[in-house]
């Protein structure tokens, strides 16, 4: 069962997103949004480690491109605007916020 991440809070305000995304596997996918989007801006960040990790394991990453714009941040994640975020809800068979 495939399973969409979706991760709204920036890491201090909630430390426990690095083990959600520890959660994920082949197949699921993680959608940064909101302050999440801010995991999307570089190596340096706290939930880096956990994303690359997920990534190696096959978890589709991305990031909702109306808050990357609002925050002014660019990623070389792929992104979706706010239709691929309905698609993915659409795709997967649960999602956990």
């Amino acid at each position: 069962m495939s399973t969409l991440f979706i991760l709204s809070h920036a890491p201090h305000a909630n430390p426990r997103q690095g083990g959600t995304i520890g959660l994920a596997r082949q197949g699921d996918g993680v959608l940064l949004i909101e302050d999440g989007a801010y995991a999307a801006t570089s190596i340096a960040h706290p939930l880096q480690p956990a994303l690359l990790a997920a990534r190696e394991r096959g978890v589709e990453l991305y990031a909702l491109q109306p808050d990357l714009e609002a925050r002014g941040i660019t990623t070389d994640l792929p992104t979706v605007d706010y239709t691929g975020f309905v698609d993915m809800i659409e795709r997967f068979e649960r999602s956990v916020h």
